[in-house]
């Protein structure tokens, strides 16, 4: 099946690059530069079997990795090949213009693009007016130089791509397959617009999830982190338990909404207990970083 251009995201190809660049320079001793690249720990049996659970989970690795790859299996081929085929074009042209400057216009709705077209009108008659009044001025006129504005393909995109994502329910695995998935799920990871729409659509990710199960757990993982991030920058605790900070170096959940729903959550997505990572994190000193093994 052919894969999307943007179905890996942001943050799992730069974890990539981390850990290929630190073996790189853990392999061939890259001058003084080696001192400083700390390849990361991965947990060990010593680790798991002192923290609550752990042996358990490491125990059911191999089970939950065969359990996904059985539901991936079964629902292919995706059920509306068209609309994947769709999401997968409406995607690579919203996201990889060079004028978005990596930014993500996906999610925006069309007014984004009247908007866009608004502002270069008005900035072309502020023009006008301007050299109006520099030749009235005799000053001669002076050039008006209006914000450039998306082509009108892609602004076609932006709009259509922002109805399939409203849809309710979002399209899931089973109707546009992993690919497809992994495409809208990176048109809202690059959104850095209004933060509250970035968390409504993570939340609506995540909720097709639950409903169309399948997608493979780092992208869970990142969607979770998202709304996490989100609600913690608005003053508000974390629904799902993924940040942690490092007061006086020691490894520490940040505040969370509920600890009951927050469990009740992570075992719904298949996800580590809390208790665990926590209790892992801290063994390892990783407060911030990708855990290695995880989920």
């Amino acid at each position: 099946m052919e894969r999307s251009p943007i179905s890996t995201s942001p943050r799992r190809r730069a974890k990539t690059r981390s850990f290929v660049l630190a073996a790189l320079v853990a392999a061939f001793g890259l001058g003084e530069a080696a001192a400083t690249v700390v390849l990361p720990r991965f947990p060990s049996e010593a680790d798991y079997l002192a923290c609550p659970g752990g042996q358990a989970w490491r125990d059911g690795t191999r089970a939950r990795i065969d359990r996904a790859d059985l539901l991936r299996r079964s629902l292919s081929p995706p059920r509306d090949p068209a609309l994947r085929e769709a999401v997968l074009r409406l995607s690579a042209q919203a996201l990889q213009r060079p004028y978005l400057d990596g930014s993500n216009p996906g999610v925006e709705a069309a007014a984004a693009a009247a908007d866009a077209a608004a502002a270069a009108a008005d900035a072309a008659a502020a023009a006008a007016d301007a050299a109006a009044d520099s030749m009235a001025d005799g000053k001669g006129a002076q050039p008006g130089r209006a914000p450039p504005s998306p082509p009108a393909e892609v602004q076609a995109a932006v709009r259509r791509l922002g109805d399939i994502l409203r849809r309710q329910p979002m399209p899931g695995i089973a109707e546009i397959g992993e690919d497809g998935v992994q495409a809208l799920w990176g048109a809202i990871e690059r959104d850095r617009g209004d933060a509250a729409r970035q968390e409504r659509l993570a939340e609506a990710f995540l909720d097709t999830q639950r409903r169309s199960p399948g997608i493979d757990p780092f992208t869970l993982r990142n969607a979770m982190e998202r709304v996490d991030e989100l609600r913690l920058a608005d003053g508000r605790r974390q629904r799902y338990g993924t940040q942690f900070d490092y007061p006086e170096r020691k490894v520490v959940q940040r505040p969370v909404e509920s600890e009951r729903a927050m469990d009740a959550y992570r075992a719904e997505f298949g996800m580590m207990p809390a208790a665990l990572e926590t209790c892992l994190r801290q063994r390892l000193e990783n407060p911030y970083g990708f855990l290695p093994g995880f989920p």
